[in-house]
């Protein structure tokens, strides 16, 4: 064997290493969305659930729930399907603040209990 046979068997496992690399990386992102959408299938189940019980036992109906989606959908000024940042004055000092800091930035009240979106982390 040359040196140049030794140089291009180099290349060769060099580059199936890689694909060992990249498969091993697809397979793990292939588990993790399975089971993200086992989770969703298991939320939107759940979901289902805890509203047909609000829906049979109260007055609410379909087309109120889809309003308060519709709603809470727009508060930040875009129906995107998502809950967005909202912006809301601080309860100790009424400086403007949003739902994503933790703290005030004009006096440093601690937000946490304070914000509107119960689902909000």
């Amino acid at each position: 064997m040359d040196l140049w046979d030794i140089r291009q068997q180099g290349q060769i496992h060099a580059a199936q290493a890689g694909v060992d690399q990249a498969n091993s990386k697809a397979r793990n992102a292939e588990r993790k969305t399975e089971s993200l959408q086992q989770q969703i299938d298991h939320l939107t189940l759940l979901c289902q659930s805890m509203w047909e019980l609000l829906r049979d036992h109260s007055n609410l109906t379909d087309d109120l729930l889809l309003a308060k989606v519709a709603d809470i959908d727009t508060r930040d000024g875009k129906a995107d399907g998502k809950i967005g940042k909202q912006v809301f004055p601080c309860p100790s000092c009424g400086a403007n603040c949003n739902t994503a800091s933790q703290h005030c930035t004009m006096c440093g009240e601690d937000l946490k209990r304070h914000k509107p979106h119960i689902f909000e982390a």
